[in-house]
């Protein structure tokens, strides 16, 4: 049985989603996370939301946290292996670089371990949010019932699931794929609901009578980022370019995934989502310049190396055209053929000369 090979974006075992009552089909490629939308009979990679958004991920946090972890997983690993304290044990170099290359992955370790966690929360959430929509209150009072086990995930449901009943919250949709026809963006958006006002000023500074259609992000993140109102700002774009509706509001609620302290981040109105959807637009054009920019460069360099290997090429054919690789070796008996040529090198050809002027 041969093997199938598909391009990026080709393979007819990707989901399919459709857009503007069926006039767009886009495929997603979870490898790749990536996007294709179909153009006549080619597949069509397209921009990601969250893609664009990392552009402005504050670097030196994370690079200050990295280090922090690092030190402190150091630390961990030189007093479990007796190296520090009373009559500590002799720290031969190996054992110290075999510590420090186990200390680089520290960072790692816990990014995978918070993502999971986030992970697990996001789907309880999301499972309950799914049962609501679906009506079907033996399943919802089954996932209420039975929180994740862990308790930093526990903590974060127990959040989210307060913070949808305060605000008395009517879920329209959830985990809604979205597609903007105009800019060329495709993406996933945690949820779209009717919100109403809860009593607390913290939350909702300005409170309002009745609903108030939103877009709702879900992020189990230690920090609240600007990136954030970016990618909502987009989502709400996408839907209502699709669906002919205008959102009202943004939610951006952070489910604390060690303390379950809730954290919401409101944005009203539509001049505070026209200028976030500027700023995704200027991260969008950034990106699609230095993409434009990169494939330039390298070819260039692939041109460049191209020629650097041609080059080199004709050097060393120049050099075995004067003496080949067997030239040492070659006895002058009979004659030879060098370098895949039909006659032989000048340093070949010289010793043949030399062997048969010799015999005659």
């Amino acid at each position: 049985m041969g093997i199938e090979i598909y391009a990026a974006g080709t393979s007819p075992n990707l989901p399919e989603y459709t857009f503007y009552t069926g006039e767009e089909t886009l495929r997603f490629d979870p490898e790749e996370w990536k996007y294709y939308r179909k153009v006549g009979e080619d597949w069509v990679p397209l921009d990601g939301v969250t893609r664009i958004v990392k552009l402005i991920t504050p670097s030196k946090p994370l690079m200050v946290w990295a280090v922090r972890k690092a030190l402190e997983k150091t630390k961990q690993l030189l007093m479990a292996g007796g190296y520090v304290g009373e009559d500590p044990k002799v720290l031969y170099e190996s054992v110290l670089d075999d510590i420090l290359a186990k200390a680089k992955q520290a960072d790692t370790e816990e990014l995978e371990d918070a993502g999971e966690v986030g992970h697990v929360a996001h789907e309880h959430v999301e499972n309950v949010i799914k049962s609501i929509l679906a009506r079907d209150e033996d399943r919802r009072m089954e996932l209420l019932a039975k929180l994740p086990e862990d308790e930093r995930a526990s903590n974060g449901s127990i959040a989210a699931i307060c913070w949808m009943i305060e605000h008395r919250v009517r879920w329209v949709s959830t985990e809604r794929r979205v597609f903007s026809r105009k800019h060329g963006v495709a993406g996933t958006c945690d949820g779209v609901a009717w919100v109403s006002s809860c009593n607390n000023p913290k939350c909702c500074p300005k409170p309002w009578i009745g609903e108030r259609l939103s877009i709702i992000d879900w992020k189990t993140s230690n920090a609240l980022r600007v990136g954030y109102l970016w990618q909502t700002a987009m989502y709400q774009q996408a839907i209502e370019e699709e669906d002919g509706i205008q959102i009202e509001d943004r939610w951006i609620l952070r489910l604390d995934k060690e303390t379950a302290d809730f954290d919401p981040w409101y944005r009203e109105g539509r001049e505070s989502f026209k200028e976030d959807l500027q700023g995704f637009l200027n991260a969008l054009a950034t990106h699609r310049s230095v993409e434009k920019s990169e494939d330039w460069v390298s070819g260039i360099k692939s041109a460049r190396t191209s020629e650097r290997r041609r080059a080199a090429k004709e050097l060393r054919d120049a050099e075995y055209a004067i003496k080949c690789l067997e030239a040492d070796e070659y006895k002058g008996v009979r004659k030879k053929k060098c370098n895949g040529t039909d006659h032989p090198c000048e340093a070949c050809a010289m010793r043949y000369k030399e062997v048969h002027s010799v015999q005659n």
